[in-house]
């Protein structure tokens, strides 16, 4: 009985052995993880090699950015032809829109909704100097129909750029939607 006993209390003294094995190795992984997360926070960028490369802003003039409003104000576009020198292109477009009627009550009336679109997948450019992409509905289109947003006074364009040696910079423009 005795020897049951002992065996009892050796299984329970692994077991918790095991335990805090498994939480110490798992609290090390999270922690350390962590601490480059915070790293990487403080020197924004991208790892090449050894060395952080550092996100630097362009102004919408330096890549020949242009944005491009459909003719109905429903749709936009943008346009680039000063990419000399990039790898590849990252995008997203967001704007504010008036809640749907249908989606309206008495909590949310004349409130407005955040709505984004944007690249998938980085653009490799493969050496052109310019890239222009297709128009995108502000609102949402399924089978044939849409629905359009209301509401919209101006859309802002975020756009990531990677040159060819690895650097990464940010462009931000911003159009204002004629109402009417």
């Amino acid at each position: 009985m005795k020897y049951l006993q002992n065996r009892k209390v050796l299984f329970g003294v692994i077991a918790i052995l095991a335990i805090l094995i498994v939480s110490g190795g798992a609290w090390f992984f999270l922690g350390s993880k962590g601490l480059s997360n915070q790293a990487g926070q403080t020197q924004s960028g991208s790892q090449s090699g050894d060395q952080m490369q550092i996100i630097g802003t362009l102004s919408p003039s330096d890549i020949g950015l242009q944005l491009v409003l459909r003719n109905d104000n429903k749709a936009i576009k943008f346009v680039a032809n000063k990419l000399e020198g990039i790898k590849s292109l990252e995008w997203n477009f967001t704007y504010q829109a008036d809640i749907p009627l249908s989606d309206q009550n008495q909590y949310n009336q004349g409130q407005k909704v955040t709505q984004e679109f944007g690249s998938d997948n980085p653009v490799i450019l493969n050496g052109k100097t310019s890239y222009s992409s297709q128009f995108r509905e502000l609102g949402t289109c399924s089978s044939g129909v849409c629905r359009y947003d209301t509401g919209v006074t101006s859309v802002q364009l975020e756009m990531k750029i990677t040159k060819l040696d690895g650097s990464i910079y940010k462009v931000d423009d911003s159009i204002n939607i004629p109402q009417g």
